[in-house]
């Protein structure tokens, strides 16, 4: 499975011949077989921790996209065939093969205009694969890197209500994408936007209290403070963010600040670093740059919860009608620096977000911990 996009744009399909041959090292070669020559390797896309991502073509000549299953932790390529790095992994990588096709059989379920889509799941080379729509069209990163004005207000409202649509869908039927970030929505040529690269989803039962510790994505920026500890709580809130995130880019052409440093800051006392979208720009409807401030608080329970509530709020905002109470409200102050013993709330913070607190990095577990524990003892 893969990080960054899993679709090409025309323009990237004609550059694979000029790809170093030699610069990746694990990849199938183009002019590969896949399962009995239905599918030839045409180039190297992308790869990542969990997989390679190509370009191929099926014994129909139609393009599509081949993700291939190689956690390059566990896995090496020999003579074609994909072998646990040591007979300890062994175990691990067919349990990892296994986890690949049972995912990918829940993405094919996934048909929605905004979704890729998934045609088929097959084991090969003693990996699996899936092979996935190929879609003409430029991503959200490249598109924000050439223009400085990449969308009206208009096409962002319409944009972000297709992604979130797509996002309520995938939650509905248990699964978490865990990815949301610009390279990971493609933009199609009549401007539809299409959610892809679903290598760091995993389905589940998307529940508070459910703890996930497997693949983790972190892309700075984009990713939820709870993405950087392993095994902490993740929920559609979480997703929520990252689609926040995106869209706080696609606005003021940056992403917001890196998620871990907002902790520290917030957990220290200091305010926020992060500048609200409210106030700033023209142009958008009641409550829709609310909603975006709101879905990347710091905190997941600061939130929005579903996808399903933040669209309604949208819809609401079009039509003129009263927002709710909970869009505009401001999030709970905390404060953990006081002159005298911290006061319940203080404590409180620690004890329900001590576990994000420790995953906030280096800088705030040297000095700011050291500083509150000091103030609660």
């Amino acid at each position: 499975m893969t990080q960054g996009p899993t679709q090409i744009s025309s323009q990237l399909e004609s550059e694979l011949g000029r790809v170093d041959p030699d610069a990746f090292a694990d990849d199938l070669k183009p002019g590969t077989q896949l399962l009995g020559g239905h599918y030839t390797i045409i180039g190297f896309l992308n790869s990542g921790g969990f997989g390679i991502t190509y370009l191929a073509k099926d014994s129909l000549d139609r393009t599509v996209v081949i993700k291939e299953c190689f956690p390059n932790a566990l896995c090496r390529r020999s003579t074609g065939l994909v072998r646990a790095r040591s007979r300890k992994h062994s175990g691990d990588l067919r349990s990892f093969v296994e986890s690949f096709v049972a995912e990918a059989k829940s993405l094919a379920r996934l048909v929605h205009p905004n979704i890729v889509g998934v045609h088929q799941v097959f084991e090969d080379n003693d990996t699996a694969y899936m092979a996935i729509d190929f879609i003409d069209g430029r991503d959200l990163h490249d598109i924000l890197d050439s223009t400085d004005q990449a969308f009206t207000p208009e096409q962002v409202v319409a944009m972000l209500k297709k992604m979130l649509s797509a996002v309520e869908f995938i939650h509905q039927v248990g699964i978490l994408h865990r990815d949301i970030s610009p390279d990971n929505i493609l933009v199609d040529k009549g401007g539809n936007p299409i959610l892809i690269d679903f290598g760091a989803a995993s389905e589940q039962v998307v529940r508070a209290t459910r703890v996930l510790t497997g693949r983790r994505v972190i892309k700075e920026g984009y990713s939820p403070q709870e993405f950087y500890l392993s095994g902490a709580e993740q929920s559609p809130a979480s997703d929520l963010y990252s689609l926040g995130a995106t869209f706080y880019h696609v606005i003021t052409g940056n992403p917001p600040p890196e998620s871990q440093r907002r902790l520290a800051r917030v957990a220290e006392g200091e305010p926020d670093p992060y500048q609200p979208l409210v106030g700033r720009f023209q142009g958008y409807p009641p409550g829709f740059l609310e909603a975006i401030d709101k879905s990347v608080r710091v905190m997941p329970k600061d939130r929005i919860q579903s996808a399903g509530d933040w669209l309604d709020w949208i819809r609401i905002g079009e039509d003129g009608g009263d927002l709710p109470a909970a869009l505009t409200e401001e999030p709970p102050k905390v404060t953990t620096r006081p002159v005298t013993r911290p006061a319940v709330t203080s404590a409180g913070f620690l004890r329900d977000y001590m576990g994000y607190v420790i995953g906030a990095g280096t800088v705030f577990v040297v000095a700011g911990l050291a500083a509150i524990w000091s103030m609660l003892t």
